[in-house]
């Protein structure tokens, strides 16, 4: 799942009023990383990698330190690196852990409302009450019936048939 926000909360973190806005893992937009002075590396790490942008691969070291800082990176790893290490190095997204008591599908099954949705606006219109009944096997058939019970109906039979029923 994508997140909502920009940047994720590493500590807590106060509101202008000193009310605590964010609680660590909370999602933290871009303007109120800016309005409130945080740090990216302290204070709010990114999302996703493409929050904050790569330095060109010829960007000086100081670009370098700072992208690496903002992706979430230890300050004693950065200064073992060389600019060009860190030029070809490529950020890593981690997905958070699950959280306890929130069950994980691994295959989750189709949306219920949306697969009834899906059933309404693919329904066939009945023909109209004069129609013929090859019409209305059709229609039949179209909305379940067993083809051989819609072949041996009436029409009269087919009219009346409440087709809400069938599996």
């Amino acid at each position: 799942m994508r997140p909502n926000a920009e940047y994720t909360a590493l500590t807590v973190i106060l509101g202008p009023n000193g009310v605590r806005a964010y609680n660590p893992g909370d999602d933290v937009h871009a303007s109120a990383v800016e309005n409130l002075g945080l740090v990216v590396g302290r204070d709010v790490l990114p999302a996703n990698v493409h929050v904050i942008p790569r330095p060109a691969g010829n960007a000086k070291r100081a670009d370098w330190e700072s992208y690496w800082l903002g992706q979430g990176v230890d300050q004693a790893e950065i200064d073992d690196m060389t600019r060009d290490q860190m030029a070809t190095r490529e950020p890593v997204f981690e997905v958070a852990e699950p959280v306890d008591g929130v069950q994980d599908v691994a295959n989750p099954g189709p949306d219920t409302v949306a697969e009834q949705a899906t059933e309404q606006t693919n329904t066939p219109e009945p023909p109209g009450s004069d129609a013929k009944k090859a019409d209305w096997v059709a229609y039949a058939i179209g909305r379940g019936m067993d083809e051989q019970t819609a072949k041996d109906s009436t029409v009269a039979q087919l009219q009346a048939f409440n087709y809400d029923h069938l599996p």
